[in-house]
Formats: C-alpha cells, structure tokens, sequence
C-alpha cells in the first residue's frame, strides 16, 4: 500500500491569500498561513494534515460521473 505524499500545491482545499502576510491559506481548515499549512500542521500536530484531498482524484472522480 503506497502512502500518498501530502502537500498542499496538490490539495483540492489550498488557496493562496490576498494577505501578503499569510499568502496561503486552507479552506477546509479555515486558516491562512506564512508556510504551507500543511507544513504549519507538520510542525505543530507532529503528522500529516487529515483534511488533504487530492485535486486529480476529484478531477478523475468528476470526469466519470460527467
């Protein structure tokens, strides 16, 4: 079983910002960050963001139902 690598530039949920504070930011979480937020969970969680959803999974996913 292969482990999918999770960052969020492959993240169906990641959004950069407005802000040029906190440039990126996780709509299913609802926080913006100066890292990746799926770095920032890294670092203070200790594992791999749980909101994570593949962008081409759910593009595949959409093709087949349409």
């Amino acid at each position: 079983m292969s482990k999918e690598k999770v960052t969020c530039w492959d993240c169906k949920y990641f959004a950069i910002s407005w802000d040029p504070n906190f440039r990126y930011q996780c709509n299913q979480m609802g926080f913006k960050s100066n890292n990746l937020p799926s770095q920032r969970v890294r670092m203070i969680d200790n594992r791999d963001c749980l909101a994570f959803k593949s962008k081409s999974k759910d593009t595949t996913q959409s093709r087949k139902k349409g």
